[in-house]
Parts: C-alpha cells; structure tokens; sequence
C-alpha cells in the first residue's frame, strides 16, 4: 500500500519511519510552500509572549530580523519547539496537539500575563486570537509569511491513501488523485473542505501521529478482514 504524505515540512514528526515501520511505501509530496513576506514586526514588539503555530512562522520571523531572546515562547508541536530553541529561543509552552485550539487552551491553563504576539501566515485561522481576546489577553498579529499550493507531479505514481491536514492542501489535490485514492482528512476544518469539493475521506480524529497510524490500521484491517 502506498501513502501519499502532503503536510508541510514540521508537522507530523516521525510520521514516515512509523508507516515505513507499518510495511507502507511512503511518498513526501508536500501540496504547499511558504515565502516569507516582507513584514513589520513592530505590532509584536510590546508583547511578552510569541505564539507560534508554525515552524514556517519561526522561520519568518527570524528571516525579518526578529530576535526572541527575552521573549516567553509558545509553540505548536515539537518541531516548532525545536526550531525555536535552536534560534536561541526559551519555550515555556507546547501545545499536546499541533492546533491552534490545543495551543490556546494550554496557554490559558496557564494563565500567564502580559500582551501576546502572533505572529502568524495569511491563511492562519483566527480562532488562536479570538479565544485568548476572549479571555480578556491583548493580542498582536503579525502576517509574516504567505502560504502557496504547489503542483501536482505528472509522473509521482499513484497513491492508495493521500493524508491531507489543511484547507490548503486540498485545494491543491487535483481532482483525480482525490477520486482515485482514499483520502485522510486530519482534523475537522480539513474535512470541510473535501466535503465542499464533495471528495469522500476517512477523518483522522486527532492531529497526532498515533491518531494517524490508528485509522490507517482500521482501513487495512477493512480490506483484508481476518
């Protein structure tokens, strides 16, 4: 069986060796790409904390001059808090799930104070701001770089599963690929969007590699019953 991974780079770390590990051929075809902007960080520069739901966020903010010494740091997901920590950064909070939603509930767990920056991709959802405004935080954003779809390639061959974890994603999933493979969608904001392009999938209940590798599990063991 053969799996098609389109996620961008940092996002579902160890996914691959796990499902190589499952006998699955893996292909890497990610279905977006990002390009810094040219941002002004000052909107941030009164904020104690820097929430980042991206690696593509870290790398941009470091691409415009951005220094995080000094600053409480947030993540979403290791990769990110590895990407931080490298630039020097001091991570004080990582989300369990690689959410906007897991991010914001651990961060108001924790209740710390001062301003909040986000600095944060053109099609970033704004569930992040609105849940911390709502809890009384004064929140700062910052667009910082621009997400793009990417290409099909004509010649990668065809896959049995295609895992898709954005909107995104699935604009840039050509119309026959999605007829032909079964589709996983990871999280609920991405099966909206297939179910707008009236694209069957199978829902990967959780952003989390376990969650991932379970439901692939169920879909084998339902072609091949014992």
């Amino acid at each position: 069986m053969r799996i098609a991974l389109t996620q961008s780079e940092g996002r579902l770390a160890g996914l691959q060796e796990r499902l190589e590990a499952m006998g699955l051929e893996v292909v890497r075809q990610p279905l977006i790409q990002t390009r810094t902007l040219q941002a002004d960080l000052t909107p941030l520069s009164d904020c104690r904390w820097w929430l980042f739901t991206s690696v593509a966020a870290v790398r941009a903010v470091l691409e415009l001059g951005g220094c995080l010494k000094g600053r409480a740091l947030g993540a979403v997901g290791q990769a990110t808090r590895q990407v931080l920590e490298e630039a020097g950064g001091k991570v004080e909070l990582v989300a369990p799930e690689e959410t906007a939603e897991s991010l914001a509930e651990a961060f108001l767990a924790l209740r710390p104070f001062g301003y909040v920056g986000l600095p944060q991709g053109n099609r970033a959802r704004p569930v992040l701001a609105q849940r911390l405004r709502e809890a009384g935080y004064v929140v700062q954003s910052a667009v910082v770089y621009q997400t793009q779809t990417r290409p099909w390639p004509t010649d990668l061959p065809a896959p049995d599963l295609v895992l898709l974890t954005s909107p995104s994603g699935v604009e840039a999933l050509p119309e026959t690929v999605g007829r032909q493979a079964h589709l996983l969608a990871l999280g609920p904001t991405t099966a909206m969007a297939l179910s707008e392009r009236v694209l069957p999938y199978t829902l990967v209940p959780r952003p989390s590699v376990e969650a991932v590798l379970e439901t692939i599990e169920r879909i084998r063991g339902e072609r091949c019953p014992a």
